[in-house]
């Protein structure tokens, strides 16, 4: 049985903490998190972006930043002074923190399952965010850890699911969708990565995999589609060139469903004076 304590501390300063989550792998959740808060920060807002995956951080590969070699001495520990310490890293106009910033590219990260979520949420309150608008939460795949810790200390305004169109994708995001609802947390919508292709001819649409016409719901409830970001090789080829599909191109339709997506999310949590 899931449960849920009621004790939570609020980043001070931050307005709105968004989970950005998936069911599974390989759905293109790091991808969608960081363009999805470039896209925020192009709307004029404050925001932060946190990867909260322990065992494969991918958001200082996506932004260009990674180590050969770790960082030495760095280890989050419980202290009595509750202050944030750690700088974020600030590039392409958000504050970043990922344990991949204290880790070289090819360290393994083995700490047990139940400490895990102790180590993300430590390092998520050791941050000094500042005053942020939105803080972005990269989860990892799944309903384990770091998730059931980040929801019982940590208080979300929100969850984004991300999936692709493939009934057994939609199957485990609705999976990742109950997880959600049982615990209390507001599931903001449901993103659909890869969702299609642009006709490099005529530039219509091409649905790439098969729809069953299955609708995104919990108990019943649908829940909104936020928007379907279209496959394109300018994504690959912006991660390669370590430079964000939204902050590499003003034109290309990719972008403009980002935008969308997040005038959809500034609708449903408004900025507002941080607390």
């Amino acid at each position: 049985m899931l449960r849920f304590p009621s004790f939570t501390r609020p980043l001070i300063g931050v307005s709105h903490v968004l989970a950005v989550a998936s069911g599974k792998g390989g759905v293109g959740k790091t991808t969608v998190a960081v363009n999805l808060a470039l896209a925020l920060a192009r709307s004029g807002a404050a925001v932060g972006l946190y990867d909260a995956d322990l065992y494969g951080p991918n958001v200082p590969v996506l932004l260009g930043v990674t180590r050969k070699t770790a960082i030495p001495g760095y280890l989050p520990v419980a202290r009595a002074d509750a202050t944030p310490y750690i700088s974020p890293l600030e590039r392409f106009g958000l504050k970043v923190m990922s344990i991949g910033f204290f880790m070289g590219t090819e360290d393994a990260v083995t700490p047990p399952p139940d400490a895990a979520g102790d180590i993300i949420r430590q390092t998520l309150q050791d941050v000094k965010w500042g005053m942020l608008d939105y803080l972005l939460i990269d989860l990892p795949p799944g309903t384990g850890e770091p998730q059931q810790t980040l929801l019982n200390t940590i208080p979300m305004a929100g969850v984004v699911i991300v999936t692709t169109p493939q009934d057994l994708a939609l199957m485990d995001a609705s999976r990742s969708l109950a997880f959600f609802r049982k615990s209390r947390a507001a599931v903001l919508g449901v993103i659909e990565n890869m969702s299609y292709i642009h006709c490099p001819h005529c530039g219509e649409p091409i649905e790439v995999f098969h729809r069953s016409g299955k609708k995104y719901a919990i108990e019943g409830d649908e829940i909104p589609l936020l928007g379907r970001v279209p496959m394109n090789l300018a994504i690959s080829r912006g991660i390669d060139a370590t430079h964000p599909l939204v902050q590499g191109g003003t034109l290309l339709p990719e972008v403009a469903v980002f935008q969308e997506i997040a005038a959809k999310l500034v609708e449903k949590l408004p900025r507002h004076e941080a607390a």
